[in-house]
């Protein structure tokens, strides 16, 4: 994720005094959490501006978004894994990790968080997802 911190503004503008204190209220309760700093006209009567921070993170992945979104998954959800197998040809159960053509060492735990291919697969629709009951 990318971390940014910038500033925004606001402005409050009305014809009345009470009018005026009710939305820059609301404005400032609303702002509470961002630091907001207001700053009154001397010469433009019921006129307000706000100065307040944004710290924001921008996901910079397709997995990173989709964890903000609550959706992941891990390698051995994914059609490039290859669990470990028995001498027999049966998966071997007993063993946490299996092969992958896309790690560097060529194997990875079952329950590692998936590398971006996955994502990118999902999302270009060549691996379509389907729901168990």
């Amino acid at each position: 994720m990318k971390h940014s911190v910038y500033q925004q503004f606001a402005t409050i503008q009305e014809d009345t005094a009470s009018l005026f204190d009710a939305r820059l209220n609301e404005k400032v309760h609303e702002l509470r959490d961002r630091n907001p700093k207001v700053a009154f006209s001397e010469h433009i009567p019921f006129y307000a501006h706000i100065t307040y921070t944004v710290n924001e993170d921008t996901p910079e992945t397709i997995a990173e978004a989709s964890a903000v979104e609550g959706v992941s998954f891990v390698c051995c959800q994914c059609p490039y894994f290859r669990p470990a197998l028995r001498e027999d040809g049966e998966v071997d159960k007993r063993v946490k990790w299996g092969g992958c053509e896309h790690t560097e060492l060529g194997r990875t735990l079952k329950t590692a968080p998936a590398c971006e291919r996955l994502y990118q697969l999902i999302k270009e629709g060549d691996v379509k997802l389907c729901f168990m009951d």
